[in-house]
């Protein structure tokens, strides 16, 4: 990938066979960006931006992951939250990376032209939602995900945030070491006991989150909860999956009753669980609990 060298260039990411940079047609095209990281191409976009795979030839090539703000958002007031909860990722992975091995470090956040980057540590290795596409999840990996989590989301809310978006994409198994590493902090918040006190953005991925999270109010224990679905889906094989109206069809949740079925359909398929984990589940998945009562203490 050939990289525009205008500073001002509002994308300067161009295909290899390019001669004038597509976006802004300068010709100063070179290798590096920022006269540091050779850009290796596109792993993914989503609702903030695109997320590039590269090196940091100021570290021996060292793999990183650059993402590149670009939302797709309309309206002013729109387009600054995304911009504030793109700069509380960087802020958060700047705060607790460094003291953390298992949430990616912060190298790098900047303004160029007219968009902002987020340079960050490349984690290897397959994320639970691709883990749990070959095969549901039995026992033992439940409990090795909830003996690796559990110290993670410990350490964060001792720092005063809520990640407020525990699912299996956000979760990486380290090729390395088989360690889990908790990923995009991009809606992770900063607790206060003002912030607590009101309603804050409305940030959660369905059939994950817990009610008071959807209302705006999301709570240490929120992460718990939605740690405790992340759990429950692995050990069924049973993804939310929004219809064409964007309606979940989830036979795991009964949303009139606002109860979770994981043991009847677990039942169904033959499949037993102790009760030791069947209790922790529980508890995870209690709503509105606190922290100390989601874990026990």
């Amino acid at each position: 990938m050939q990289i525009c060298q205008n500073p001002n260039c509002p994308n300067p990411f161009n295909p290899d066979g390019n001669r004038f940079c597509s976006y802004c047609g300068a010709n100063n095209l070179g290798t590096l960006f920022r006269n540091r990281f050779r850009v290796i191409g596109l792993i993914g976009e989503g609702g903030f931006g695109r997320t590039y795979q590269a090196e940091d030839v100021d570290k021996l090539d060292d793999p990183c992951v650059i993402k590149q703000f670009v939302p797709q958002v309309q309206g002013t007031a729109a387009l600054n939250k995304a911009a504030e909860l793109f700069k509380q990722e960087a802020k958060r992975l700047f705060e607790l990376g460094d003291r953390h091995s298992q949430i990616p470090r912060l190298i790098a956040y900047f303004e160029q032209g007219t968009r902002l980057y987020l340079v960050q540590e490349f984690i290897k290795g397959q994320t639970l939602l691709e883990e749990v596409q070959q095969g549901a999840f039995n026992e033992e990996q439940i409990l090795q995900v909830l003996n690796d989590l559990l110290p993670v989301l410990k350490f964060i809310h001792e720092s005063n945030v809520i990640h407020r978006d525990i699912k299996p994409d956000n979760i990486i198994r380290r090729q390395r070491d088989g360690k889990l590493v908790l990923i995009d902090f991009g809606g992770a918040k900063q607790v206060t006991q003002t912030s607590l006190a009101k309603p804050g953005t409305e940030i959660f991925t369905r059939g994950y989150a817990p009610i008071e999270q959807m209302l705006g109010r999301p709570c240490h224990g929120s992460d718990l909860y939605s740690l405790g679905a992340t759990c429950v889906r692995l050990l069924t094989r049973c993804l939310p999956v929004p219809d064409i109206f964007g309606d979940l069809d989830d036979p795991l949740y009964d949303a009139h009753e606002a109860r979770w079925l994981w043991r009847e359909y677990l039942h169904k398929k033959g499949v037993k669980v102790s009760n030791q984990l069947g209790e922790v589940l529980d508890k995870l998945l209690a709503q509105c609990k606190s922290l100390q009562e989601r874990v026990g203490q």
